[in-house]
């Protein structure tokens, strides 16, 4: 009987414990949270956005990028990119090319059915009739566009863009474009 009582309540104590224990079975989420030393708000633990951000797109004028970029705040970003762009039309009719690097600044907003406006600059480092021209620079590449990207979702995220871009190439006609262009980016969080 006395043996009966003192496994009751240990079975109660252990039941109380584990009630009101519960910091034992869960923890918060540090992982996204920048101040470590004061959790003040759940908004703050649960707030999500990328840091480092990979991104590889195609297009009308510019045929091809590739660049890595960071979120600097949840409204703006920044970006480094390598890009091959098409410069105008050649004497056997297929368009000269030009390859460069440069920058993207964007930023993020909802408007409509998009959510971040960019601007885009490349230094163009060689075109494919730059034989004679001796400066490093061929020529600049600038593009205002707006789109839809996803910075909230880590992992693989499909983009894409419109807008209308300006090409001034040294010895070369300054021509004007629409700027159309589809990707995919890879977000890693902070």
């Amino acid at each position: 009987m006395r043996k009966e009582v003192y496994m009751k309540q240990i079975l109660l104590i252990l039941i109380v414990f584990t009630l009101n224990a519960k910091f034992l079975f869960s923890q918060i989420n540090l992982n996204n949270y920048s101040d470590r030393n004061s959790l003040t708000s759940n908004l703050e633990i649960d707030k999500n956005i990328r840091g480092i951000f990979l991104f590889s797109s195609i297009g009308l004028i510019e045929v091809v990028s590739m660049g890595v970029g960071y979120q600097v705040t949840d409204n703006f970003s920044f970006a480094l990119k390598g890009s091959a762009t098409w410069i105008g039309s050649s004497a056997m009719g297929f368009p000269n090319g030009g390859r460069g690097i440069g920058i993207k600044l964007s930023y993020h907003t909802p408007f409509l059915f998009f959510n971040n406006t960019n601007v885009e600059f490349i230094q163009y480092l060689a075109t494919s009739f730059d034989d004679h021209i001796n400066s490093i620079s061929k020529g600049h590449y600038l593009d205002f566009n707006i789109g839809k990207e996803n910075i909230n979702e880590s992992g693989f995220n499909f983009f894409w863009s419109m807008g209308i871009c300006v090409i001034a190439v040294k010895e070369a006609d300054i021509l004007y474009g629409p700027s159309l262009k589809i990707g995919l980016n890879y977000n890693l969080f902070k």
